[in-house]
């Protein structure tokens, strides 16, 4: 079927429900489970056949956010409290605390669970309903299906990640850049941390990373990048390096699954009848390009403003900015400083960046690191090191 082009129409809508969302992500799913809890009809369109796959992510969410958000603990492979950064010229450091805890999970089965209770809540999902057209009518939200297929509602929540025509066609622009990523999942030999490289050879602009998990009684690791661009490329010859580094045979690794990241939000989140979040949004972290838990906030206060819009009938773009509004509030001083710290990293060649880990290892910025880290939020500790003297003077030397 080909592509169609988004068109705004002006008939009432027959057999509507209340929501339709398009993507079971993790914040598609969210904001399912938080309207639909309400006694909402929502039905979420999924492209994919099953839900959670394929895999996409790296599956990091800091621990506090499981009591937070009542997230399923069972999905939690392994949780990390250490990680080692690595400089282009092999100097290390290791940076361990008790109080920054990192789970690993595996994201097929968390999606699948979010569903779940999605569902108990009230939902609908349909797998394998791939959305081939919105259309914005005056008093509804009128959706396309490959198939032929078709759905109607009163507004609409676009979680379908970092997939940006229906954004334009909306006006809700994309976000002001993007990132190239690859990961796998393989068979490891056992780690109890964290790796984090760096280097221009390595992933330009951007870090590679291990992240140990078990799986079955085996240890495993997902081996990732993140660059600017032939993130194809960089991962072989990352992966390569790994599985010589640590005896793993580099054969028996599957190819990387590729996707792009998009870092910092669209001009807007909102239009009428329509709200965007999660990946769809640009609502990642610009630090790590985390894009979780960022999701998992902006379903709920989604569902939030979409549960009092309802009740209003009050659907257009100003009673909708609300939620702009909302995850501005809770969301924007951690991105604003996210991105800051990664307008200046970005700019660092590998002689600084061999400067940074060095000045780690020598000059106390481990524990100024621990004092402000905390895994779900940047924001504090991408200040101190932007404040920290001897951090500054490498930024302005090199």
């Amino acid at each position: 079927m080909g592509v169609e082009r988004t068109k705004v129409l002006s008939r009432h809508p027959a057999n509507a429900r209340d929501v339709i969302i398009v993507g079971a992500g993790p914040a598609g799913l969210m904001a399912a489970a938080g309207l639909a809890a309400r006694g909402y009809d929502v039905v979420v369109l999924e492209e994919h056949d099953t839900i959670g796959i394929p895999v996409h992510c790296t599956g990091l969410l800091g621990l506090d956010a499981f009591d937070e958000l009542d997230l399923p603990r069972s999905t939690i492979r392994s949780i990390c409290r250490s990680a080692r950064f690595i400089a282009p010229d092999g100097q290390s450091v290791l940076i361990e605390s008790e109080d920054v805890r990192a789970a690993v999970v595996e994201r097929a089965d968390f999606d699948a669970m979010l569903a779940g209770r999605a569902r108990g809540a009230g939902a609908t999902i349909e797998a394998g309903s791939a959305v081939r057209q919105i259309a914005i009518e005056k008093t509804g939200v009128h959706v396309r299906i490959a198939g032929g297929g078709a759905r109607r509602a009163r507004a609409l929540v676009l979680a379908c990640g970092a997939r940006y025509r229906f954004n334009r066609e909306l006006g809700l622009g994309v976000p002001r850049s993007f990132m190239q990523t690859a990961q796998i999942d393989g068979p490891f030999v056992p780690r109890d941390h964290i790796d984090i490289e760096f280097g221009r050879a390595v992933a330009p602009r951007g870090f590679a990373w291990m992240v140990p998990f078990a799986r079955e009684g085996r240890a495993y690791a997902r081996l990732g990048l993140m660059c600017d661009g032939s993130a194809a490329s960089f991962f072989r010859r990352y992966a390569a390096s790994i599985a010589d580094r640590y005896g793993v045979d580099a054969a028996a690794l599957p190819p990387p699954r590729l996707k792009v990241l998009p870092l910092g939000p669209v001009r807007r989140t909102y239009a009428s009848r329509v709200l965007a979040v999660g990946d769809a949004a640009g609502l990642v972290k610009p630090t790590t390009g985390g894009g979780i838990y960022y999701g998992l906030l902006s379903g709920r206060i989604a569902a939030d403003v979409l549960a009092e819009a309802l009740a209003r009938d009050g659907l257009d773009a100003g009673a909708l900015a609300a939620y702009e509004t909302r995850w501005r509030a809770r969301l924007g001083p951690d991105i604003r400083a996210g991105l800051a710290f990664r307008a200046v990293a970005a700019r660092l060649d590998d002689r600084a960046v061999n400067a940074m880990v060095r000045l780690a290892r020598l000059n106390g910025i481990v524990p100024l690191v621990k004092q402000h880290a905390d895994f779900n939020w940047h924001r504090g500790a991408a200040l101190a090191l932007l404040r920290n003297p001897s951090f500054r003077r490498i930024i302005k030397r090199f």
